[in-house]
Parts: structure tokens; C-alpha cells; sequence
């Protein structure tokens, strides 16, 4: 096995869980971080409706790629009216094999009146203010199913597809963890890797185990719950569970299982499937006989993990830097008080050691501290991913594929391994942190913080289901962009835009980005707070309406306009290796040249750095740089830091995201 640095092609999504006693405002709170290169960033808004009798739901394949498969039939799930001729058209494109994607799974009985709702890869929160979060896992019997309509395939129901049934047809959190869970086991369930099945990779040993299993965070105006499933062991149905967080407690969710021992009796904390211990039994994976007490996620977890090879001697180790390490620094974010260990390695060995289910934060969480959450790359840390060679002189995140396939480091122990896995993410198309405030009335109470792209470099912006009531549609900057084409009136490709630059000079530019977030962000708290107040005084009426809607476009503009402003005075501000600033006068002046550090050379060594006397001739420079690399380590760091620093002129790389500072600090009291 080579280095193992995740493949940018696979989701690793994280979401928190925050009970309605662990936020500041007192509203349940959950998010998403979509961490997806090729998913698409749009959010749509699914307008309520009313259906004849005898009529029936399409259930389509789950496609979050871009452009990802809307209808305009009236029955689809994800119908819309067009915002636009582009938008419409964009749609209509299909993805894949035509004859498979323009063909429903199969059907199910519509019901006469459906709930509107905003849509993105997943289902994100409807009009009755019941949210929802997705993060992917690995399942040991995620192979056992196929969709329906591919050679044997039996399964109806991606994640995707019954997150945006709940959101049609519930509006609390337990309605929607019955819904999923008894269409799933009736009409099948399967996995993630739909795309595997689509591309033709079909073959266990090319597919695995890694996107067999789906959780899902879902919150209404009083609960949030973990909803954890996977395919059973016939194909044909499946096995969930679901555990509810403490009102005021928070938990993290990072692509795997993580709800162990249950107690079914308590129904206020708990549910799951009915055959959730049959199939254990069947599947010799629990002897309830023995000595070992249930535990889901020891019982249902792939042996190795989420998206890590078959064949690895340190899957633990690696294990612990894709999944525990982040549910580490979100735990030690929100409460340092508890003091757990980033270095421990045994947290996969029992769901309910060490790393707890959820934790009871050391004080209540503002959105500002859960946008700073989604920031985060283990800054001040030994963890920290911008203080190696591989990030070059000015620290950027960046870590793609490390060694090629044909690389001679292949088969050695030394490089075997993985970068770690921070809960920024260079490849995020968008996240979403959604707000469900029993004190206001839903068509106000419901509202999403959406931010595209990087959350290092964006700034989140709040959409309301309600806003959209009029028109059916949301502002063209939030609806539009291709991942094909560079858009200006698209707010992803304006964040795009600041993050790749700025990852040239990450270092530099890291504060200057995070007092534009501030910025604008707590400007459009502000606004939202008044906006509100005076749409409660209008009532819920078309008037009312019509004036959220306007709101909504106002936060666009607003946002648009500074993130284009802010590229500018970036660019203007860090430019051919220097730090400009102007002077009293209008003067031009340099602040600081943005020179290699010290450490960099030093590491670097004269050879590596390219000093001209060692650039006497072609073939002795050859020679110098090949002793210079030694074993291939210093020669492969330096390749990859050069990559590095030049990626931030491709358009569409991303660069994960951050917390505030150049320190590791915990949300102050």
C-alpha cells in the first residue's frame, strides 16, 4: 500500500448534531459538510403540492454529481419550476447511461399534499422547519444490494431519495426515522456507490465496502436524531437504528457508525429496525448467547473502515486519522474541559469508550462557533495540515493523491499511511448548517446557513424555505454555475475564485479572509434579526411573503457584492510575491515581501532549493537532485509542495476550510 491521501473522487462528509440546550439562540441546530469535487453546489427550492387520488411517486437513483437529474414531472420528488432558461436546461441534462438514469427504480402511492422544501445533493430542511445532514459510512453488508433496474438488483431507495420523502411528507424528526426506516426495509435500501454500479465498476473488490452505509442528522423545533442504515443481508430490505442527542449535548458524525449499545425499551432515545438483531444473528456477526453486549456500530462497521484499502497493517492507525481524529477536534473544540487525547488509537474498538456518542458542550454555541467548526484543519495542533513540507512555504491545505500508482514508494512500510483528515475540506461543494427555532412560526423559524465552496473562504448566508413562497424560486446566485464553466453570477465560482487564489499565499491571506467572513457574516445576522421582526409584523401573508422574499435577494446582493470586492482588494493586496499596502498619502508602499521561511530552505537544503551553482550543467544538476532526494522523500515532498502552489490557479480546486487564528484555541466562554 502506498500513502493513502483519499481519493478527491469519494464524499466524506461531516455533520454535527446540536440539541436546542447547547445553542445560544435555543434552536436545534445540524450541518453538513458536503465534501464532494463533483457534486453538484446548486440549491433548488421544491415548491408544496397537491396530487389526485390513485396517482404515484417516481423514486429515482440517487445522482449528486453535477449536473445532478431533476424532472419536471409533477410526481418526481425533486420537481421544480425552472428560475431560469440556463437552470432549466442544465437539468434536463442527463448523466451516464440515458436508458438507465431516465427510468424510475419504481413507484410508490403519492399522497395527496406535500410539503415544500430546499434541495441539494441531499434534501437540506422544509417548510416545517424538519432539517436534515448526510454523512456517508462504510457497512459490511453494503455489497448486498443493487438498485433497482441493474442485473439483480432489488433496492429502491437511496439516502437521497427518502431524505426528500421525509422533508415532503414530515414535519417532525421522529415521523421522518419511521418513514425512512419502513420504506427502506419494505422496498430495499442501497448504499453510496450507486455511481460504482453506474460506471460499470461492479465488482466488489473495485466497489468495497466504504459508501454502503448512510447516517443522517435530523432535526425538528425540539429533537435531533442519529439516523444510521444499510443494506440487510437478502438485498431486498434493510437495517437501521436511531438514537436521539440529548438536548443538550452535541455530536459529530465522521463517515462511519458511531450508535453502539441501545436500549430499545427506551423509546425517548431510541429506535431501530425490527430485524436489527436477526440479521446480526444470521450473519454470525453477534451471538446474542455470548458475553458481548449488542453494539451497532462494532456489529455493522466494514473491517476496515470508510474508504481505506482491504489490505492495510496499519488500518487502525489510518482508521484513526479518517474518522476519530476529527470526532476528536470537534469534542475537544466544544469541550476542553473533557480533555480527550487527539493521539489514541483504540477508539474503534468500542463505540462507547473513550469517544462518547455525543458530549455536553463546556458552554452554549453561537452560529459563528459552528460556522468556525466547519473551519477547521487541526490548527495549532501536532495535527495541524499546513505545517508540513507538503504544503509548501506558505501552508497550503492542499493534499491530493500523493504517489502515483507506478511510484516505487508503493511497497514501502515507510509510506504507508494517509494525510490526516481535517473537517475542512479542499474538495467541499458546499455546507449547510440549518436552524429549526420553535419560537417563530415556520414560514420564518426555518432557516439555512448556506455556504459554497470552501468554508475557509466563503461566507455563509442564510436561505429561508419561506422566502421562496412567491416566485418558487431562490436568487439566481444561490441556482446557478456549472462546474464546467467559470460564472460570475454565481456565488460558488465567486468563492472559488477567492480560494484558490488564496491558497497561493495561505499564510498570508488566511487573516485578511477570516475579517471579510466577520464582516459580512455578522452583518447578516444583524439583518436577518431586524428582517425578521418586521416580517412578523406583516403576518404570514402574501405581503409578509413577498417581503422575506425580497430580504432573501438583498442577502445575495450583499453577499455577492462583497466576496467580488473582497477578490479584488486580495489580489490588489498580495501580488508577484508581495505584501502591498497603501500609504497615507495614496502612495504605494510594500508592507512585507512574501519570502521563503526559514524552516523551507533549511528543509529544502541548497541542492533542492535550485541555487545556481549547482545548476553548472544539465547532467550534474540531474545528479545533485537525485542525491539531494536520497530515498525519494525529500525529492517527492518537494514535487508535491511545487503542485501545491501552483493549484490555486486551477479553477475549481478548493482549499479546505479553517478555524479562527494561527492558534488552536477553544470556543472562548
Amino acid at each position: 500500500m502506498s500513502v493513502n491521501s483519499y481519493d478527491p473522487g469519494v464524499e466524506r462528509c461531516t455533520a454535527l448534531a446540536i440539541g436546542k440546550d447547547a445553542t445560544a439562540s435555543g434552536s436545534v441546530m445540524i450541518s453538513h459538510g458536503n465534501d464532494c469535487p463533483t457534486c453538484d453546489f446548486r440549491v433548488a427550492y421544491v415548491p408544496s403540492m397537491s396530487h389526485p387520488p390513485n396517482t404515484f411517486l417516481p423514486i429515482w437513483p440517487d445522482f449528486d454529481d453535477y449536473p445532478r437529474f431533476i424532472t419536471s414531472s409533477s410526481l418526481s420528488p425533486t420537481s421544480l419550476k425552472p428560475t431560469s432558461v440556463s437552470f432549466a436546461e442544465i437539468y434536463s441534462t442527463t448523466i451516464g447511461t440515458p436508458s438507465t438514469q431516465l427510468k424510475p427504480l419504481g413507484y410508490i402511492p403519492q399522497i395527496p399534499s406535500t410539503f415544500s422544501y430546499i434541495d441539494g445533493a441531499y434534501g437540506i430542511q422544509n417548510e416545517k422547519q424538519l432539517s436534515f445532514g448526510e454523512s456517508t459510512c462504510d457497512a459490511i453488508l453494503g455489497m448486498r444490494s443493487k438498485p433497482r433496474g441493474f442485473e439483480d438488483g432489488k433496492a429502491l431507495f437511496g439516502i437521497a431519495a427518502l431524505s426528500r420523502i421525509a422533508l415532503q411528507r414530515c414535519d417532525n424528526a421522529r415521523c421522518a426515522v419511521e418513514l425512512m426506516g419502513g420504506l427502506a426495509v419494505e422496498e430495499g435500501f442501497y448504499g453510496g456507490n450507486i455511481n460504482s454500479w453506474i460506471n460499470g465498476d461492479m465488482e466488489p473488490e473495485k466497489m468495497g465496502y466504504a459508501e454502503g452505509g448512510e447516517a443522517l442528522t435530523i432535526a425538528d423545533k425540539h429533537e435531533v436524531w442519529i439516523f444510521e442504515i444499510c443494506p440487510d443481508d437478502t438485498g431486498e430490505g434493510a437495517v437501521w437504528v436511531a438514537q436521539r442527542v440529548p438536548d443538550s449535548e452535541v455530536c459529530v458524525v465522521t463517515n462511519t457508525f458511531q450508535i453502539g449499545k441501545i436500549d430499545l425499551k427506551d423509546e425517548e432515545f431510541f429506535m431501530a429496525s425490527q430485524n436489527v438483531y436477526d440479521v446480526a444473528v444470521r450473519e454470525k456477526l453477534w451471538d446474542p448467547e455470548g458475553d458481548v453486549a449488542f453494539d451497532f456500530a462494532q456489529i455493522y462497521r466494514a473491517p476496515m473502515g470508510h474508504q481505506l484499502p482491504n489490505t492495510s497493517k496499519t488500518s487502525k492507525r489510518v482508521g484513526a486519522t479518517m474518522r476519530d481524529r476529527r470526532r476528536w477536534v470537534v469534542y475537544n473544540t466544544v469541550a476542553p474541559s473533557l480533555k480527550f487525547d487527539g493521539f489514541r488509537e483504540d477508539t474503534w474498538d468500542d463505540s462507547d469508550t473513550y469517544l462518547p456518542f455525543s458530549v455536553k458542550p463546556d458552554h452554549k454555541l453561537t452560529q459563528e462557533e459552528v460556522f468556525r467548526i466547519h473551519r477547521d484543519f487541526y490548527q495549532g495542533t501536532p495535527f495541524d495540515i499546513t505545517k508540513s513540507a507538503v504544503g509548501g512555504p506558505f501552508g497550503d491545505p492542499y493534499r491530493g493523491t500523493a504517489l502515483p500508482d507506478e511510484s516505487p514508494f508503493n511497497d514501502s512500510e515507510e509510506w504507508n499511511g494517509t494525510f490526516e483528515r481535517s473537517v475542512a475540506q479542499l474538495w467541499t461543494s458546499y455546507t449547510t448548517i440549518t436552524e429549526s427555532r420553535a419560537w417563530l412560526p415556520d414560514w420564518v423559524g426555518a432557516r439555512v446557513w448556506y455556504g459554497p465552496h470552501s468554508a475557509v473562504t466563503n461566507a455563509f448566508v442564510p436561505i429561508y424555505p419561506g422566502a421562496a413562497k412567491s416566485s418558487n424560486r431562490f436568487p439566481k446566485a444561490f441556482e446557478v454555475g456549472s462546474l464546467l464553466s467559470f460564472d460570475e453570477e454565481s456565488y460558488w465560482w465567486n468563492v472559488c475564485l477567492v480560494s484558490n487564489y488564496a491558497a497561493r499565499f495561505f499564510s498570508f491571506t488566511l487573516e485578511m479572509i477570516q475579517d471579510a467572513q466577520e464582516k459580512v457574516e455578522g452583518h447578516l445576522l444583524r439583518m436577518t434579526s431586524e428582517a425578521e421582526q418586521r416580517a412578523l409584523e406583516l403576518g404570514e401573508t402574501e405581503e409578509g411573503f413577498k417581503f422575506l422574499e425580497n430580504m432573501q435577494q438583498d442577502v445575495a446582493d450583499y453577499a455577492m457584492s462583497e466576496w467580488k470586492v473582497f477578490f479584488k482588494r486580495m489580489v490588489s493586496s498580495f501580488h508577484d510575491g508581495i505584501l502591498f499596502k497603501r500609504g497615507d498619502d495614496g502612495s504605494c508602499a510594500i508592507e512585507k515581501k512574501m519570502a521563503y521561511p526559514a524552516w523551507w530552505l533549511n528543509f529544502l537544503g541548497p541542492k533542492n532549493a535550485g541555487l545556481s551553482k549547482y545548476n553548472t550543467a544539465e547532467k550534474e544538476m540531474g545528479v545533485s537532485m537525485d542525491e539531494a532526494a536520497g530515498d525519494g522523500a525529500h525529492m517527492f515532498i518537494f514535487s508535491v509542495a511545487a503542485v501545491s502552489m501552483i493549484v490555486g490557479l486551477v479553477a475549481g480546486r478548493m482549499l479546505p476550510a479553517i478555524t479562527r487564528g494561527n492558534s488552536y484555541e477553544a470556543i472562548p466562554q
